[in-house]
């Protein structure tokens, strides 16, 4: 098992200096898709058009192993250009 930490974009930046331990590098992709997810879940950490965050995946060698992004668009009327 290794450590693998999970840097959030999404406006502002938020470093992990925690970590979390996890069997490989598949388990960390799905936990910052899990992450990037509970953005999507929260309408307030988003802008009335949508939005976007990166979750980056450090390993405790401080390289980045893995990047997920994940963008929001919100299509409501009021958010659409009038020609």
């Amino acid at each position: 098992m290794d450590y693998f930490f999970f840097d959030i974009h999404d406006g502002i930046h938020v470093t992990d200096s925690v970590g979390q331990r996890l069997p490989d590098l598949e388990a960390a992709k799905m936990e910052a898709v899990r992450i990037a997810g509970a953005f999507a879940m929260r309408p307030s950490m988003m802008g009335s058009s949508g939005g976007a965050v990166v979750v980056v995946i450090r390993n405790t060698a401080n390289s980045i192993v893995m990047t997920v992004r994940m963008a929001f668009n919100i299509d409501a009327p009021e958010n659409l250009r009038k020609p």
